[in-house]
């Protein structure tokens, strides 16, 4: 037989499970890596860019910018579906300097997440 104690510790624990299940299972897709890394600087201009996200989501805008705001033109592969995944081609070779990836994307639930990568090219040698 449980003692008064032993009853309402049980009780705390399972509803401590129970209010944080809803929790996990309404987690938000997050940016899981890039390819350019986050921070990275790289020897030659990337072909491509590439976000791999924690869960399937819809990326609805990636954008390319380089360090004084100034667009930089990128294909996006694939369709718009939901995927874990967004790859985008850079048709023309990037000029030194320092650049970011901004992008926004919308999870199963309906939840808009938005973030950038940052990353830079180096003068060629």
């Amino acid at each position: 037989m449980l003692s008064r104690f032993g009853f309402l510790r049980q009780g705390l624990l399972a509803a401590a499970v129970v209010l944080m299940a809803p929790a996990a299972a309404s987690a938000h897709a997050m940016l899981h890596s890039s390819d350019p890394a986050d921070g990275s600087t790289l020897n030659s201009s990337p072909r491509a860019v590439h976000l791999m996200f924690s869960e399937e989501c819809r990326v609805t805008s990636l954008r390319l910018l380089d360090g004084a705001g100034k667009e930089h033109q990128v294909r996006r592969e694939g369709g718009r579906e939901a995927a874990s995944h967004a790859t985008a081609t850079v048709p023309a070779s990037l000029p030194p300097g320092a650049y970011r990836i901004e992008w926004r994307a919308m999870g199963g639930d309906g939840h808009v997440m938005s973030g950038a990568v940052r990353f830079a090219v180096n003068a060629s040698r």
